[in-house]
């Protein structure tokens, strides 16, 4: 017999479902260096070419995972494992990686902007929470059980 889970996903364990995972980078990744001037050593001569310009902490997470959604230049939402996180964490850009609330103390180091992102962030996670965990009066009784009235009826319908 083949398990299926609501996304349609066959044989998969449940820790390896991918699910949106917070990252918070570091303060001052957001913006690269500047390049070095291009003025020529001496008249006459031509200057080197520039070098490339260096990653941005959101660029270099982009070359390692997946990124769904960002709010540059500080946050992004991945879809991965919850397992998976470590490998992000390990990361030297990388402030945390979080599948609920992060803490106050990062929180405190957010922008408002930001503070707002991670809000409807979690205001997601917990609605999916909810939906999975939601709870009915009278979820899974016989339709006869005390305190509920049993169905009409078939014809006692008035019209």
């Amino acid at each position: 017999m083949t398990g299926q889970t609501t996304e349609g996903a066959r044989d998969r364990p449940s820790w390896d479902v991918p699910v949106e995972l917070l990252v918070v980078l570091g303060p001052g990744t957001g913006v690269p260096a500047p390049p070095p001037g291009t003025e020529s050593p001496e008249p006459g001569t031509t200057s080197p070419p520039p070098p490339t310009r260096p990653l941005t902490a959101l660029e270099a997470l982009r070359r390692l995972v997946s990124v769904t959604l960002d709010c540059p230049p500080r946050l992004a939402l991945i879809p991965l494992p919850p397992h998976a996180a470590g490998r992000i964490a390990e990361q030297p850009y990388v402030v945390g990686v979080y599948t609920e609330a992060p803490p106050p103390a990062v929180v405190a180091t957010l922008s408002l902007g930001e503070q707002l992102f991670v809000d409807a962030w979690l205001l997601r996670v917990e609605d999916r929470a909810y939906r999975r965990k939601r709870h009915r009066h009278g979820d899974r009784l016989p339709w006869d059980a005390p305190g509920h009235e049993p169905p009409d009826p078939p014809g006692s319908a008035v019209p």
